[in-house]
């Protein structure tokens, strides 16, 4: 098929094949907030990051990969690993599950629904 047509002594490209390009990227999936290259949490070699706190609290992240979707989140207050999903976040990176959520922009770090308060937590090694 020729995806030109001769309208009037001009080259047209066919609208056919412009609605078709057009559809097809209409069905693209939004690429996950991993995937699409924004911010990383950061972690180490092993895909994992220690938080000291306040008050003797801590907890460990056990990453999926480099570009994390999932990670599973252990505390020193005798609580079972939550496993939290990648959540869209405005800014920095988020995690969640229920009502337990982790949130980091690298610097800061927040999180809720856990047994212990985590307040003032720093990365270890930071």
């Amino acid at each position: 098929m020729n995806a030109f047509v001769r309208v009037n002594g001009s080259r047209v490209l066919a609208v056919a094949a412009l609605l078709a390009a057009g559809a097809a990227l209409a069905q693209t999936p939004p690429a996950s907030p991993a995937a699409s290259g924004g911010p990383q949490p950061p972690m180490n070699d092993f895909y994992q990051a220690f938080y000291n706190c306040d008050g003797g609290a801590a907890f460990n992240l056990n990453y999926d990969s480099d570009q994390p979707t999932k990670v599973e989140m252990t505390a020193n207050d005798g609580s079972k690993p939550v496993d939290l999903k990648r959540t869209p976040s405005p800014s920095g990176v988020a995690f969640a599950a229920g009502t337990a959520k982790f949130w980091t922009d690298g610097k800061t770090v927040q999180v809720e629904g856990a047994k212990s308060a985590f307040k003032n937590c720093r990365m270890k090694g930071k």
